[in-house]
């Protein structure tokens, strides 16, 4: 340590010039010849050219943050932009809009306030989602492209670190394939706009009203009050109840006797009865219909009502449609399908039941009395005689379609 000292010292004596303390004749002549630089000129270009590089490296950076910080602004413009239009949507509510649906043959749903605030509520969540998703992706974008040009700035080389962060990427990838594939799902789903708050969605794996619609998973409530999260990347297919209108559709099997067109209008006019109430009179979009017998089955034939509603105010519809269908079948007289399955037997038949198995008993008890008589006499004739008796004791019939042939439900001695 001492010697390293010393060089430096020595080499900073080398370069800067020591003046005696003893007076000289010529005092100017002798500081100008004396005198050196105390910089000389390869450290003077060095440093002329470092304050060049930095000079020109600032600007550079200061033109790269400039245009870096232009395009995050234009960026996020268009993005704002865009998710606006998302989040305001076409208002259904507006004449012009609904002409134009109207022209397109298209059916759209009398939205109440209820609705109109959950539509709005799915539509500023779905905006503001892909708003932040995007700005995000634009704002790490913008990070990276700066940190590069800073980094290129000082010396350190881009390239490896580059590679680095691919690899990198490539490890986080396979690592967390399940959380990659989650946002991928829930960005393509918020893009396509499949449901939203308010739905009533089927996700396969549970069935609700949902609640909350994120990037990496999706949740729904139950009608029985049960929270489920469901992760994006695992929905194979989705099945909104809910979109723009509904159908009621109630499914009656009559039985072959009835008559057709009898029980058609019937179910047409339980609509009719239902619509008296005002809340299912606004709710139904279009008239009832009932096409034709949908199928035919070994005991009945199958009519189908089919009502298109506003949405997720079909249960409340059917509701209301089959307490009126019950009461107009019970007034009318019409009949439903028996259950596939009924026993049927004569009640006036019943002295008939078992008389066989009956028959043989009483015949077989007359055997057993007689075989007991002739062996208290001890006569062999008489003995010979029982046993002529037991021959001639008749077997029971096999077992027919006669009821009670095989025996079931004989009535006992008491009752006879």
């Amino acid at each position: 340590m001492r010697d390293f000292g010393s060089r430096c010292y020595a080499g900073y004596i080398g370069r800067v010039p020591i003046f005696d303390a003893s007076p000289s004749p010529s005092p100017s002549a002798s500081a100008s010849a004396s005198a050196e630089p105390l910089i000389d000129a390869d450290q003077l270009n060095a440093l002329e050219q470092f304050a060049q590089d930095v000079g020109s490296g600032a600007i550079s950076l200061g033109i790269t943050l400039l245009v870096v910080f232009i395009l995050w602004l234009i960026a996020r413009r268009i993005v704002k932009g865009l998710t606006r239009s998302i989040e305001e949507g076409m208002p259904l509510r507006n004449r012009k809009a609904r002409n134009a649906l109207a022209k397109a043959r298209i059916r759209i749903a009398k939205l109440d306030t209820t609705e109109a605030r959950l539509e709005d509520e799915r539509r500023r969540q779905r905006a503001g989602t892909i708003r932040t998703v995007l700005n995000s992706a634009v704002t790490v974008i913008a990070v990276i492209v700066v940190a590069m040009s800073l980094l290129s700035l000082v010396g350190i080389p881009v390239g490896p670190l580059v590679a680095s962060a691919g690899i990198a990427g490539v490890a986080l990838g396979f690592g967390a394939q399940s959380l990659v594939k989650d946002i991928i799902a829930g960005i393509f789903m918020l893009l396509e706009d499949q449901y939203g708050v308010g739905d009533i969605v089927d996700l396969g794996e549970a069935i609700g009203a949902v609640e909350e619609v994120g990037l990496r998973s999706t949740r729904l409530r139950s009608i029985d009050g049960t929270v489920w999260y469901v992760p994006n990347g695992e929905i194979q297919r989705v099945g909104n109840m809910t979109r723009l209108w509904s159908r009621v559709m109630i499914e009656v099997r009559f039985s072959y006797d009835t008559d057709i067109d009898a029980a058609r209008e019937a179910m047409l006019d339980s609509v009719g009865s239902a619509r008296a109430n005002e809340g299912i009179n606004d709710a139904i979009l279009a008239e009832p219909e009932v096409p034709g017998i949908e199928s035919f089955e070994f005991n009945a034939f199958m009519l189908r009502l089919m009502v298109q509603v506003n949405p997720a105010t079909q249960w409340d519809v059917q509701r209301a449609i089959r307490r009126e269908m019950r009461a107009i079948f019970a007034r009318r007289g019409l009949r439903l399908a028996v259950p596939d399955q009924a026993m049927m037997y004569d009640t006036n038949a019943v002295e008939s039941i078992g008389r066989d198995v009956r028959e043989a008993k009483e015949a077989a008890d007359a055997a057993v009395a007689a075989d007991t008589d002739s062996a208290n006499s001890g006569t062999t004739n008489s003995g010979a005689a029982t046993k002529t008796s037991a021959k001639e004791i008749p077997v029971p019939k096999p077992q027919g379609d006669t009821p009670g042939a095989s025996g079931r439900n004989m009535p006992t001695e008491d009752g006879d």
